[in-house]
């Protein structure tokens, strides 16, 4: 599943346009999970907060096992996190307490393959891609949070990644068709599909309130650009740029109710707001992790969780 691999690596030359970087991007996933998903683990540390100031706490390697286990989504309470889990191609979701002392395997398909779980703004239920035995991509589907209730929530496949608004009647989906576009539709009555953007990142989130959807285009200089557009699919707007090169981000809400952003460049964890610019908050070099990818934090912002390489590099 090329949109859910790990990270890719750098193009020997600039490529020409915007488009094309997403398409080598995605092209270098794909290549990357052929070879076997990689190495990583999940770390949780505490947050803490002044205003709207973070502080981050000790970094636990809680997942701390060979494999690749990725994509943390904390769950509704902020008591644990769902996570995708695999050790070749093949991945499951699992649930994990914030020390992963009590794990539960949400899904068990040896042949097929589940990611991207999240629980839903509705809430009561979990969401994530269901992939086909040998498909590419896949649909989204709902679950119960113990897992046991699988149901398709969309037919548009193949799909990577996704965002439900807050009532659960539009969908916003990463499409794996030829420019990896941006697709928003209805999902019972207004169903014609809207293609949003083309090109566009992995990173695709609904903002907190789930009144809109944020996503990723790279830019000419490598790095990659943060817009925002309505569950309509209308007028995508530029936020900010991410710092560096990194494509990932997570988005979370302040104490005053504004949204949030934290982001990792060159191994220094920093946030901003849709206001204010990227400032530092902890050189994670401190906790010994690197190779910092995918981020989640828990709706009560007490945590954070952080893709990181296996530090075994297994």
């Amino acid at each position: 599943i090329a949109a859910c691999s790990g990270p890719a690596p750098e193009p020997e030359t600039a490529p020409e346009t915007a488009q094309q970087a997403s398409e080598e991007t995605a092209q270098a996933d794909a290549e990357a999970e052929a070879a076997g998903l990689p190495g990583v683990d999940i770390y949780i540390a505490p947050l803490s907060w002044v205003g709207n100031i973070p502080a981050i706490g000790t970094l636990t390697n809680a997942t701390a096992r060979p494999g690749y286990d990725n994509q943390p989504a904390f769950t509704e309470d902020g008591t644990g996190f769902y996570f995708t889990s695999g050790d070749s191609e093949h991945t499951d979701i699992w649930r994990c307490s914030l020390d992963c002392s009590v794990r539960t395997q949400i899904t068990d398909t040896p042949d097929a393959g589940e990611y991207s779980p999240r629980p839903t703004p509705a809430g009561g239920a979990l969401s994530y891609i269901y992939q086909a035995p040998g498909g590419y991509g896949g649909e989204v589907w709902l679950d119960a949070p113990d897992g046991g209730n699988a149901r398709p929530a969309s037919d548009v496949g193949p799909n990577g990644y996704y965002a439900f608004n807050a009532d659960m009647t539009r969908l916003a989906v990463f499409s794996l068709d030829e420019g990896f576009p941006l697709k928003v539709f209805g999902r019972f009555e207004d169903t014609e599909i809207v293609t949003a953007a083309e090109g566009i990142g992995r990173a695709l989130y609904a903002a907190p309130d789930h009144d809109s959807v944020y996503f990723t285009m790279p830019r000419e200089d490598g790095g990659f650009a943060v817009f925002e557009t309505g569950f309509d699919g209308t007028a995508p707007e530029h936020r900010f740029d991410l710092p560096g090169e990194t494509q990932d981000y997570a988005v979370f809400t302040l104490p005053d109710g504004t949204d949030g952003f934290f982001a990792v460049d060159e191994n220094v964890l920093m946030t901003r707001t849709l206001d204010a610019p990227w400032h530092s908050v902890a050189d994670l070099a401190v906790h010994e992790i690197d190779g910092v990818t995918r981020l989640a934090v828990s709706p009560d912002r007490r945590h954070i969780a952080l893709v990181a390489n296996d530090p075994a590099g297994e």
